[in-house]
């Protein structure tokens, strides 16, 4: 019998993600994995008198690892069953802003979405960008991070009980940097730079004063000065693309 493919819906994405919120697997989570590098490679854009919004922020770990290191900001979670522990999970943290209802009207030096926009399905894509957008102060910088040209048919799973094809997490969409770039541009982002990188703390944490050497005259290997100097770069595997741009009028 031909597997069937899983039409996705807003409430089977729901369902989705609340479910995963209760397993292990929120362990294999991008900024549970990949969070500090993210963040060392996007420092030098960040301020600690400036505020950030999480948008996805899933369990929060990110805005654990930017409260950590100095910086404040807040959470936005679609998924009701990660939304409810945000607010628990992170009130403890200095710099936390609390967690951003779906009619906030704050606006946010820096919005990132870190492994988002692949997730979000087609009826749902105009609106979600136009909020981003809404959400990013004029001048305001937008962080992007995506698989780089994922082949999405090698992410599959299938469910022998209902004979479903669907993508083990959830991506419904692939991007290149050039269409990645295009998209966000149709809603008011002017890239300024997009990195195709691999996200791996081997490549980014030794030479952190923070994280890693605690040694502040270790020179910084060449792919951080170039992420530094937002000159397009290629690091590692170049599995991911890390996209900056800001919010023109």
């Amino acid at each position: 019998m031909t597997p069937e493919r899983l039409q996705w819906t807003p409430e089977l994405v729901e369902q989705f993600w609340s479910g995963m919120s209760v397993t292990g697997l929120t362990q294999l989570s991008f900024s549970k994995q990949a969070g500090r590098s993210l963040v060392i490679a996007v420092e030098h854009l960040l301020t600690r008198q400036g505020s950030i919004l999480d948008y996805g922020a899933g369990d929060g770990h990110l805005i654990r690892l930017l409260c950590e290191r100095g910086y404040r900001a807040a959470a936005y979670e679609p998924s009701a069953g990660r939304s409810e522990n945000l607010s628990k999970a992170l009130q403890e943290y200095d710099g936390f802003l609390g967690v951003v209802g779906p009619s906030s009207t704050i606006d946010y030096d820096v919005v990132v979405m870190a492994e988002v926009i692949e997730h979000i399905l087609e009826q749902e894509l105009e609106w979600t960008l136009n909020r981003i957008a809404a959400l990013t102060k004029l001048g305001g910088l937008l962080i992007m991070t995506t698989p780089n040209e994922e082949d999405l048919e090698l992410g599959m799973s299938y469910c022998p009980v209902s004979n479903l094809l669907f993508h083990r997490w959830q991506h419904v969409r692939s991007f290149t940097a050039e269409s990645l770039a295009r998209l966000v541009s149709d809603f008011g982002f002017e890239e300024i730079v997009t990195h195709r990188v691999e996200f791996n703390d081997a490549l980014y944490v030794p030479s952190d004063r923070q994280w890693g050497s605690g040694d502040d005259k270790v020179e910084l290997p060449w792919h951080l000065r170039e992420l530094k100097a937002n000159r397009p770069t290629t690091v590692g595997a170049q599995n991911s693309l890390l996209y900056i741009g800001v919010r023109r009028d």
